[in-house]
């Protein structure tokens, strides 16, 4: 998701955050904002602010809200991957066979 350290692949969040914010250039009147939490051991947790608990509910129509999420506006692919670097580092992580740094949450951004 992320790519390689060196540049050489961009990954998939920096390729979507430059698309967004050519598309965004073309509307003056659009703003973005960008939320990142984690779900570990059944629970929800904002990764952009300090790993707050926050709670899933469904409203009387039905749509899925998280409640207490928190929204970082964003104006460019900087601000995008600073925002994703910062909730990344605030994601639940450990020590497996295959790997010394695996996730051990979802995460949706």
């Amino acid at each position: 998701m992320m790519g390689s350290q060196d540049g050489s692949n961009p990954g998939l969040y920096l390729l979507a955050a430059k698309d967004l914010c050519t598309k965004l250039a073309s509307y003056a009147d659009l703003s973005l904002y960008v939320s990142f939490y984690e779900i570990y051991c059944g629970k929800l947790f904002d990764l952009l602010n300090k790993r707050e608990l926050v709670h899933c509910r469904e409203d009387h129509k039905q749509q899925v809200n998280i409640v207490g999420l928190s929204e970082v506006s964003v104006q460019c692919v900087e601000e995008i991957m600073e925002a994703i670097g910062s909730g990344l580092q605030q994601r639940t992580s450990g020590v497996t066979g295959a790997n010394d740094d695996s996730s051990r949450s979802h995460a949706i951004l």
